[in-house]
């Protein structure tokens, strides 16, 4: 029996490039980015502001706890994708996309409703504590960013890094217009509606993008072995990691409640958070070309890291030292009266930005060795920093102290990055950054800005 060709019209369609993939998707990723800390930067400006130091951290308390349970709930799915369908043969990168997704959807039905079912625990327990609206407001938008991160991470794997860095920013723009509505027409019964509408613009966009890519995929595409423990582990990293930037509001949410200290360090983290985002969106959307670079030899891709790295450390460096120069003056200006009672709440934060990118070369490399075990315990025990670091403080310093164990946290992380992956964090960048944050704690002190 003469075998049967293939129709030529569908290896056509299954081996298509993704529109908009190449040179024009990272384009329009950085065009994304560029908006992603424009929308940053304007909330941690025109939101506090508005709502003043209590209701902001009321704010930032849910948007930490919407967030830091997607990462966990998403387990890294994100950067198995991003790892593994790149390396794929072209003809077959849609059906192992497809094949990871199928995969997905029980696991994160099950997620889902066990969040439901321990919220609706802490309402009935803790009626005091956690009201029912705000409990509900919260679940639906987690429910809502988990679905799209299903579709988006579907996009980063074939190659649409804009679709990624869009939908985060389509995100916070959503909330910057949001909020404010709904805190005039409602008042703060109506403030946390702000997320869910903010979760639901980025599931729309991601709709809207990525619902025809699997369109044509193969079905009996396997899943590469390992690719999911990959992402277990890279999935517990980046929770950990989270965790670091979005535990000191949390911190001080349960030790102060609803307070102006729990508003200082929402302001302070969130501004640390913004950063750091920026940072490790540079190297996630550029983590499936920087797999092209690895196939050519490690040597190519780490030097490619290094060079970013020693560009974030001067930037980030001069930032700081800008900060301490202006921060009294234009805090005041840019957020309003309140915040300035917690000027030294944010010292920390200006302290800690010369090594903030140093964790983060660290992750990349560890991604690209297919080691995200070394990430985890990297992230891991920085988080076990800041967790002592506050522990210590914050009862002897208040807010102050729950910033400084960011600084602990992102300091031992560093260290240890430099210990296990010298080949990405060396020697010299390590130094670099220590030095720099050394010197912005001493400026700091100087000019009087920790009284």
């Amino acid at each position: 029996m003469t075998p049967t060709r293939p129709d030529t019209a569908e290896i056509e369609a299954e081996s298509e490039a993704p529109p908009m993939a190449g040179g024009a998707a990272r384009a329009a990723a950085i065009q994304g980015k560029t908006i992603e800390i424009v929308t940053q930067a304007l909330m941690v400006t025109l939101l506090p502001r508005l709502l003043g130091p209590v209701e902001f951290g009321r704010l930032m308390v849910a948007v930490a706890v919407v967030t830091l349970t997607s990462v966990a709930i998403s387990l890294g799915a994100p950067a198995a994708f991003a790892r593994f369908v790149p390396a794929e043969p072209a003809d077959r990168r849609r059906g192992l996309a497809r094949a990871m997704t199928r995969h997905l959807l029980g696991i994160r039905a099950l997620q889902l409703t066990i969040a439901g079912g321990l919220a609706l625990v802490l309402v009935l327990v803790l009626p005091g504590r956690f009201a029912a609206p705000d409990a509900g407001w919260v679940v639906s938008a987690l429910a809502i960013d988990v679905a799209a991160v299903l579709g988006a991470q579907i996009a980063l794997g074939l190659g649409l890094t804009w679709v990624w860095s869009f939908r985060i920013a389509i995100k916070n723009a959503a909330l910057l217009l949001a909020v404010p509505a709904l805190y005039l027409l409602a008042g703060p019964a109506g403030l946390l509606a702000g997320i869910v509408v903010s979760a639901a613009a980025g599931f729309v966009f991601t709709v809207w993008t990525s619902g025809r890519l699997l369109r044509g995929a193969r079905s009996n595409v396997a899943i590469p072995e390992g690719a999911f423990r990959y992402g277990i582990v890279a999935g517990l990293a980046a929770f950990v990691g989270q965790f670091t930037y979005r535990g000191p509001v949390l911190a001080a949410g349960v030790v102060a409640g609803a307070s102006d200290q729990t508003g200082f360090v929402a302001l302070a983290s969130s501004i640390a958070l913004a950063v750091m985002l920026a940072v490790r969106e540079l190297f996630t959307v550029s983590l499936p070309e920087m797999v092209e670079h690895w196939g050519q030899g490690p040597g190519r891709a780490e030097r490619l890291t290094r060079r970013i790295g020693w560009w974030s450390i001067a930037v980030l460096t001069a930032g700081a030292l800008a900060g301490v120069a202006l921060i009294r003056p234009l805090l005041p200006l840019i957020v309003g009266e309140d915040f300035l009672a917690g000027l030294d709440v944010m010292v920390p934060v200006l302290v800690l930005l010369p090594l903030l990118p140093l964790p983060l070369l660290g992750w990349q490399v560890a991604a690209l060795q297919l080691r995200p075990h070394v990430a985890l315990a990297i992230n891991a025990a920085g988080v076990v920093a800041f967790i002592a670091t506050a522990a210590l403080l914050i009862p002897v310093w208040g807010g102050v102290g729950a910033t400084a164990g960011l600084v602990a946290g992102v300091l031992v992380s560093s260290v240890l990055s430099a210990w296990y992956l010298p080949q990405a964090v060396s020697p010299a960048l390590l130094g670099a950054g220590v030095v720099g944050s050394g010197a912005i704690a001493g400026l700091a002190v100087l000019a009087g800005l920790t009284a």
